[in-house]
């Protein structure tokens, strides 16, 4: 008998055609209405996508994490205020350092650092919870939502916290500008590129499909299921840690506002690139199929001045028909 886990094959990494079939329709949709408006010329400029790339920088980063949780059969409530909280650490421990030594780059590196890690104990104490307290995902991250959320506050002194006068560092400016050779967005290019190998090749990436498939099976076929999980939230953590970054620099601030309806957002452009809210389905290039989507449909709504409520409209019609085409697909092959 077999004792490959479940979800180890090829179909764990296949492509979804609804992704696709989604980004081509928006793209088709967004362009004939702008076309008619003639704004054509903005809405296909190399000036519009860069503001489309560095908009969907943060999302993009932050669904790489939501793509491995959802794919181990988790969900992730808290990555919106974890992003806030990040951007308040990371503020705090530079304005303090900046504050005892004056300019100086190991001020940036530590707050990075601080921030990021931030990040990943947001992720690591969702994963205890998980695994430990075996505490179902939705309550265990929307707890950390609450708790993320109100130590962004209580640390920001209920208040944005900006820049020490004088003292904003040369790669915030750098990161937060909007050009195709911005260092965050070729992060995610970095991270995107490790991800996609993490779940291709290596024993993680089977073992973490093989979890979402059938819990059970895994765990008979030898997978450590709780370390596995923990080490995906950990990883979740990590990475929104990191966007939280991302995010500081694109504000220029510390706010404990921020990433409001990112979770939903997150969530949302990964199902539409193809994962599945049950676990053992999902690749990286849908992930990102599925937030560059949602960048254009808020891009293009935007652009053809219609009621915002269009967008939700858009957004929750095509997660609608994605949904359903992929299971249309799947009783077909079976």
């Amino acid at each position: 008998m077999s004792t490959s886990p479940p979800g180890s094959g090829a179909k764990s990494f296949s492509l979804p055609t609804g992704p696709w079939i989604g980004f081509v329709a928006v793209l088709a949709l967004f362009t004939v209405l702008i076309g008619i408006k003639g704004e054509l010329g903005t809405f296909l400029s190399l000036g519009n996508l860069r503001v489309l790339l560095h908009e969907g920088t943060v999302p993009a980063v932050v669904a790489l994490g939501m793509l491995l949780v959802l794919i181990s059969g988790g969900i992730d409530l808290s990555v919106g205020a974890t992003v806030a909280l990040v951007t308040v650490v990371t503020m705090r421990v530079y304005t303090a350092m900046y504050t005892a030594s004056g300019p100086s780059p190991t001020n940036s590196l530590v707050a990075i650092v601080a921030g990021v890690m931030a990040g990943g104990l947001c992720g690591l104490i969702n994963g205890l919870l998980v695994t430990k307290l075996q505490l179902p995902p939705f309550v265990a991250t929307l707890g950390m939502f609450g708790i993320a959320r109100g130590v962004a506050v209580w640390l920001a002194a209920r208040t944005t916290l900006p820049f020490p006068l004088g003292g904003t560092p040369e790669w915030v400016d750098t990161v937060g500008r909007v050009s195709l050779t911005n260092p965050g967005l070729w992060s995610l290019v970095l991270l995107a590129i490790l991800t996609a190998v993490l779940l291709k090749l290596t024993v993680f990436g089977r073992h973490l499909y093989a979890v979402g498939s059938n819990e059970s099976t895994a765990r008979l076929c030898g997978v450590n299921v709780t370390r596995t999980k923990l080490l995906v939230y950990t990883l979740a953590g990590l990475l929104t840690g990191w966007a939280g970054v991302i995010l500081f620099a694109h504000s220029n601030s510390g706010n404990p506002t921020l990433g409001e309806q990112l979770e939903l957002d997150v969530i949302t452009a990964v199902v539409i690139g193809g994962a599945s809210l049950s676990g053992g389905r999902g690749t990286v290039v849908g992930a990102m199929l599925g937030v560059l989507i949602l960048i254009l449909i808020k891009n293009g709504v935007s652009l053809f001045n219609v009621p915002v409520e269009m967008q939700y409209v858009l957004i929750g019609a095509l997660l609608i028909a994605n949904v359903s085409l992929n299971r249309w697909r799947q009783k077909g092959s079976r």
